[in-house]
């Protein structure tokens, strides 16, 4: 094997090695490996043989050319812990440069990134679409902001372009996600059959034809679960952010925790009033919201149950809290009084014990959790089921198949999906 000479490379102002020295052994070929974190742009990869933390060489140009403040360090992905890039740029260590398929990280469904394209190849789409765009800034040095833009966005759809004919072609990744029948039919998801009429050229979101009026969806559900002689409180997943942030914000901004910084974000309230943002500052530990937050800080949340909300009126701690958790809600972009007051009213519908699952569900890894929650809470008496509403032609997203899945195995919630088809 080829010697590495023993000294730290400067790029950007990051130092890094680029050695093999500090291997526990230098002859340590690295054959087994494991990624960091498959949704990082530059890949950090950890030998267990020898501890070593490195990176693939496929992307030190790239690396070098945009990225060199990400050459340093990387982060876990189940806890967010920084780990020290040891070993720099080495030949032949992701999957493609060593034959075999490419690893595949399909990135969360977002606004703009909802095909399976984007979600799949977005770090492809990324690499390619920067390196264009900067060699188009280098040629034309004088262009002014709007022909800078033009020519950016004409990137960006050439090379989307370009990767949906490689994948028709020769797929780097097979998008092995279930379809929304699959995901019924693996957890036995009950269905509410419901008939309506569907009219065409109705205003967006409002196409349902009920009596004089065009109504959408939820509103259709809803009516109809109401004449079923229940009460109906509209959902989705932000009174669930409220709650959340407001039960559980003495643990999470508890300054004791080693891992607790201050985090400044712009002010939300002023962004809903159409103000000048200030910045708003608050407490939040570094791992916040990932799955290892979840288990390095599992006796403290155990505690925070039993001395707080197990022995505790879940409604007057509701409303003690409130201020308190203003920060962390803020954060959560769960501030809005109408938010607040549907939160509050889970609370009075839920039993506790439901209440504290949500919450220990959520806690034990919050991002990718918080979305997918459904439409419409239905309760009546000592009865409460939550409903998901779809139109003829509506599938689940992504998000929504994770929390069916999430609620069968962890959850366990009453749970239908009211599925509106066209009458005849």
């Amino acid at each position: 094997m080829m010697p590495f000479p023993s000294k730290l490379k400067q790029r950007g102002g990051i130092e890094y090695l680029t050695t093999m020295s500090d291997l526990k052994d230098d002859s340590c070929g690295h054959a087994p490996r494991v990624c960091l974190n498959q949704h990082e742009l530059i890949r950090k990869y950890q030998c267990p043989d020898c501890d070593a933390v490195m990176m693939c060489s496929c992307d030190q140009e790239f690396g070098e050319r945009f990225l060199s403040h990400q050459l340093s360090d990387g982060r876990e992905l189940e806890t967010q812990k920084r780990v020290s890039v040891t070993h720099g740029f080495q030949p032949n260590i992701c999957s493609e440069c060593r034959g075999l398929p490419a690893d595949s990280a399909p990135a969360a469904p977002i606004h703009g990134r909802t095909s399976k394209i984007k979600r799949y190849y977005w770090r492809e789409l990324f690499f390619e679409a920067r390196r264009r765009q900067a060699d188009w800034d280098e040629a034309n040095s004088t262009a002014g902001d709007e022909e800078r833009r033009v020519a950016h966005a004409e990137i960006e759809k050439a090379v989307l372009d370009e990767i949906k004919e490689l994948h028709a072609a020769r797929p780097k990744y097979v998008f092995s996600e279930l379809s929304s029948a699959d995901v019924i039919a693996k957890y036995a998801v009950e269905i509410d059959a419901l008939s309506a009429t569907f009219v065409k050229g109705g205003k967006k979101g409002a196409s349902i034809q009920l009596g004089n009026e065009l109504v959408g969806a939820e509103e259709f559900a809803k009516r109809h679960y109401v004449k079923q002689g229940w009460q109906v409180l509209e959902l989705e997943s932000v009174p669930f952010h409220v709650l959340f942030g407001n039960m559980m914000w003495l643990v999470i901004q508890d300054i004791v925790d080693p891992q607790v910084r201050i985090v400044s974000f712009g002010d939300r309230r002023s962004f809903d009033d159409k103000q000048p943002r200030e910045m708003v500052s608050t407490h939040l530990p570094d791992d916040f919201g990932s799955k290892g937050y979840g288990v390095r800080q599992s006796k403290t949340i155990q505690e925070h149950f039993e001395q707080m909300l197990d022995d505790g009126d879940l409604h007057w701690l509701f409303d003690y809290w409130l201020g308190p958790s203003e920060g962390l809600r803020q954060y959560l972009w769960a501030h809005r009084e109408a938010d607040i007051e549907r939160a509050r009213k889970l609370i009075d519908i839920l039993p506790g014990d439901t209440i504290k699952t949500i919450l220990l569900y959520l806690i034990g890894g919050y991002w990718d959790r918080y979305l997918g929650w459904p439409d419409l809470l239905l309760y009546r008496k000592n009865e409460f089921k939550f409903v998901e509403v779809k139109g003829s032609r509506d599938k689940l997203s992504e998000d929504q198949k994770r929390w069916i899945a999430d609620n069968h195995d962890l959850l366990g919630l009453p749970f239908v999906i009211a599925k509106i088809h066209r009458s005849a």
